[in-house]
């Protein structure tokens, strides 16, 4: 693995740790790591039920693709050494890539929906 690999994989692996960390301080202080709210939106100034039920499909949201992106990263670590060749990374790539931008699309929704 090159450094370039190497330096992409401390990500994947940092933005896991990020979203489940996100999920842990959602749970319980009962606020939002503000680098995962989207322009306008404030946190402060919305409704007591409208965050609740944010954080509600928020939690599990963050920590399943936390794990999701803390496996994609050993795979990625490991990857040639189970036998995982170029296209099946290449495969994994692009379905890590639809993930979050499936993740991405119901975060912004909700965030529309909820804290508006």
């Amino acid at each position: 693995m090159d450094n370039m690999d190497s330096f992409l994989n401390i990500i994947v692996f940092g933005s896991g740790v990020y979203l489940i960390y996100s999920a842990i301080i959602m749970k319980t202080k009962g606020e939002v790591v503000s680098g995962l709210l989207g322009k306008g939106i404030d946190w402060k100034g919305a409704k007591e039920d409208n965050k609740k039920a944010y954080m509600k499909i928020m939690i599990p949201a963050n920590i399943i693709l936390g794990i999701i992106m803390i496996g994609l990263s050993a795979l990625f670590a490991f990857g040639n050494r189970i036998g995982l060749d170029e296209t099946a990374i290449g495969i994994l790539v692009a379905v890590s890539f639809l993930i979050l931008v499936a993740y991405s699309a119901v975060m912004i929704n909700y965030q529309n929906k909820y804290l508006k």
